[in-house]
């Protein structure tokens, strides 16, 4: 119970610190929408918030604005809910954020005053800990050689600038394992659906490279954003897609992650990013 109430104080606190400030005698509410990547509820995280906000001076971020956290599947219900006023501003990671602004002048950038960093990585049950580890080794391989930054450069750089990647083929080897891996499909340009309805996105393409090097085949099963752990706990996923807090915090690193389950070394960081309609 300590440890969820840690983790759901340090997140609002977070949440805090990288919306843009407002003055603090106005104290006034803000709804900030965010996609589903936490393993705790928008109801857990807000209740904490409203327990520890009035309590004490340390947590002085907390008083300067009423702040609202609330979930989204996909982000197209994010920026729809910014669209019509339900929610204030929209916080995505910085690419995503790039990938939206680069085909839409309706939204703008807030920059936050503290950066937060969200790291990408894959989820795992305890009991998987082989299957983490060899994703993990092929990972550290992808650093070393230079291949996850030639995959971001064509997959996340290449597409916000309006470029047409090649498409994710997945290797396949007979007699070879096969991995079932839970996928969202709705957060370009890390994973989304191209228009041939196919799986793309650089998560898409790590994940390729990592199964040709570890000689195992792929199954991609579609889940929506907040039943990936879900879908590992029923069984229906060998894995996931999965993003945490990379802070170095120590009250927050590593706590985003739900209970009995493991994440591999991550292979792409992004800081926290905000949209708001921009001025016309």
């Amino acid at each position: 119970m300590k440890k969820i109430i840690a983790l759901a104080l340090a997140l609002v606190m977070a949440l805090a610190l990288t919306v843009p400030a407002l003055a603090a005698e106005e104290k006034p509410s803000m709804k900030v929408g965010m996609l589903e990547l936490l393993a705790q509820s928008e109801q857990e995280i807000n209740d904490i918030e409203d327990e520890y906000s009035t309590t004490d001076e340390a947590e002085a971020p907390l008083k300067e604005n009423d702040v609202s956290l609330v979930y989204y599947h996909s982000l197209a219900e994010l920026l729809m809910a910014l669209d019509a006023g339900y929610i204030d501003l929209a916080q995505a990671d910085d690419p995503t954020v790039q990938y939206v602004l680069s085909r839409n002048d309706a939204y703008a950038e807030e920059h936050p005053e503290i950066e937060h960093t969200i790291a990408y990585s894959m989820l795992f049950l305890e009991e998987d800990g082989s299957l983490r580890d060899s994703f993990n080794e092929a990972i550290t391989a992808m650093k070393d050689d230079g291949t996850l930054d030639d995959l971001a450069a064509e997959y996340i750089d290449g597409v916000i600038a309006g470029e047409d990647p090649a498409p994710v083929a997945f290797p396949t080897f007979d007699g070879a394992e096969t991995v079932t891996v839970a996928v969202t499909g709705d957060v370009p340009p890390m994973d989304y659906a191209d228009d041939t309805g196919h799986a793309a996105g650089f998560n898409t393409a790590v994940l390729a490279e990592i199964a040709q090097r570890l000689e195992i085949n792929i199954e991609l099963v579609q889940v929506d954003s907040g039943a990936r752990a879900l879908a590992l706990s029923s069984g229906r996923a060998d894995a996931a897609f999965w993003a945490r807090s990379a802070a170095a915090d120590p009250v927050i690193e590593g706590l985003d992650i739900p209970e009995g389950t493991i994440t591999s070394e991550s292979y792409y960081s992004a800081v926290q990013c905000s949209l708001v309609l921009a001025a016309e």
